[in-house]
């Protein structure tokens, strides 16, 4: 029995070295921001955590905004839901007061800091993720 089992072994280690190394290469996780320092990132590739403080429906330019920053502060980010993709984000009121992650490229427009969102895997409740505590001021 043994006889049988070794002029097998070669050929099994060599086919899990070329299923290894055809398998491409596990791409890095952007990194994690606050929602406060996202403007530092400008142009760059991130996941951008903060609470959702408010949510803006502009009917004149057909765009919705999920307004990140401090409770009781302005906000700091936003993500930015155009109407050609509304359809892909049902039931945007849910997230005021939620804690978030948004992960895209992030601009910056009048001198605040946005990500657009147009793939429902950019944006990320808190259930998925555990957040650090942010200091509440007193």
């Amino acid at each position: 029995m043994r006889l049988a089992i070794v002029p097998f072994t070669p050929t099994l280690v060599l086919a899990a070295a070329t299923l290894a190394a055809q398998a491409p290469p596990a791409r890095p996780r952007p990194p994690v921001v606050p929602d406060c320092v996202a403007k530092d990132h400008a142009g760059e590739l991130v996941t951008v955590e903060g609470l959702v403080v408010s949510i803006v429906v502009s009917a004149r330019s057909d765009t919705v905004f999920l307004n990140l920053g401090a409770s009781g502060g302005p906000p700091t980010f936003s993500a930015v839901l155009f109407r050609p993709f509304f359809s892909r984000f049902p039931n945007v009121q849910k997230w005021r007061g939620k804690r978030v992650r948004v992960t895209g490229v992030v601009q910056l427009e009048q001198g605040r800091s946005e990500i657009f969102l147009t793939d429902p895997t950019q944006l990320r409740g808190a259930t998925w993720y555990v957040f650090p505590a942010r200091p509440v001021a007193t």
